[in-house]
């Protein structure tokens, strides 16, 4: 008896679904493919000669518009196995904002018996999508859950995450208090664990500043924000970055003290990460040259800082030498020996590069005893 055709065919592998729902599309292979994968790993998944990896098992099934149910119902694997794939469709579905099937995946994980962090994890999805769709009660019951099941000096990455999320559900109700002090638990325990997620301690900045503003701390509103952009643009996250700006505007117009020329030391400071040395010095000292006239010499000593460190990567000791000893002397006048410090350490390592191990030398003694003497310049 002849075959039928491939179009009425029940597809079974997971290489007779692939080719399948990619035809249903219209889809060529290299359409599928796009820039993760090759048309030549497509067509060895498609003919069963390889098994794709959970990412890109992932890839497939997001640009086909399929479940990884569809493709993996029959399959013969691991219940760890599943409750990965379900978990990753889950973390994608939550990307983009797709709470019914973030729900979806993240109750398939946990029905394949998901326990501990892994099951903290997929609890934190669903408080997500609770959250999303108004289900207050439910999401605080779901974060209370995943705490139990977790340990700061075994799972801190996952504590610091459930701390921001419950903070950010505080905020979102209105319960400002109890939003900051769970959004500093979330970066105290990323300081003191040291986790290195640069989108996560971000975008937790981002938030805790924000409540510091609504509450009129505005003090460490600007602080924070602060650290959330310098923390949001050395890892590329432009969005948080940009949140970070506009936090900081807005707390300085909440305070009273609205100028661009501090929001310009901060350009100057990026674009100086960003390794634009003539960029920098230009904002720099623009800003500082607004900030002399407004009377804040606090903030002038900082532009003038970031004008120095500007001037020493283009080469220019000079200017360097002159604008960090002018920044200092700010400093000094208005007895800011914290900041003093500091600026003086950063001096000296400037100086001890270029072999003055003298001057170094003397700039670290302010350093260490702030209150003491300027240096001789």
């Amino acid at each position: 008896m002849a075959s039928l055709p491939e179009a009425v065919q029940k597809p079974v592998t997971l290489g007779e679904r692939v080719r399948a729902a990619r035809h249903a599309l219209a889809m060529s292979q290299a359409q599928l493919a796009g820039d993760e994968l090759t048309k030549g790993f497509i067509s060895q998944v498609e003919a069963g000669l390889v098994r794709p990896s959970l990412r890109s098992l992932q890839i497939i099934a997001t640009r086909l518009g399929r479940s990884l149910d569809y493709f993996i119902g029959d399959e013969s694997l691991a219940g760890a196995k599943r409750r990965v794939f379900h978990r990753l469709a889950a973390q994608a579905a939550i990307e983009r904002r797709d709470w019914p099937s973030a729900r979806h995946e993240a109750m398939a994980a946990l029905g394949q018996q998901a326990q501990g962090p892994e099951r903290a994890t997929l609890l934190r999805y669903l408080a997500a999508a609770d959250a999303a769709e108004g289900k207050r009660e439910q999401a605080f019951e779901r974060l209370a859950e995943a705490m139990s099941l977790v340990d700061a000096n075994s799972d801190a990455t996952e504590v610091a995450q459930l701390l921001a999320a419950r903070g950010v559900l505080y905020v979102e109700h209105g319960q400002l208090a109890a939003g900051a002090e769970s959004l500093e638990a979330a970066r105290d325990v990323m300081e003191q664990r040291e986790i290195t997620d640069p989108r996560l301690r971000a975008r937790t900045l981002v938030h805790l500043g924000t409540v510091y503003r609504r509450l009129h701390r505005t003090v460490k509103a600007l602080a924070t924000y602060e650290l959330a952009l310098a923390v949001a643009s050395r890892s590329s996250e432009l969005r948080l970055a940009a949140q970070s700006y506009m936090g900081v505007a807005v707390a300085l117009y909440d305070a009273g003290e609205l100028d661009g020329a501090i929001v310009d030391v901060l350009r100057a400071r990026i674009t100086l990460e960003e390794g634009d040395a003539d960029g920098a010095l230009r904002l720099a000292e623009a800003a500082g040259e607004r900030l002399a006239e407004l009377g804040d010499q606090r903030q002038q000593a900082d532009a003038l800082r970031v004008a120095a460190a500007a001037a020493h990567a283009r080469g220019d000791y000079t200017a360097s030498d002159e604008a960090y000893r002018k920044a200092i002397e700010l400093l000094a006048s208005i007895e800011d020996h914290p900041d003093l410090s500091t600026l003086a350490a950063e001096y000296a390592q400037k100086l001890r590069a270029r072999g003055d191990l003298e001057s170094a030398f003397a700039y670290l003694e302010l350093a260490r005893d702030p209150a003491a003497s300027r240096p001789e310049s």
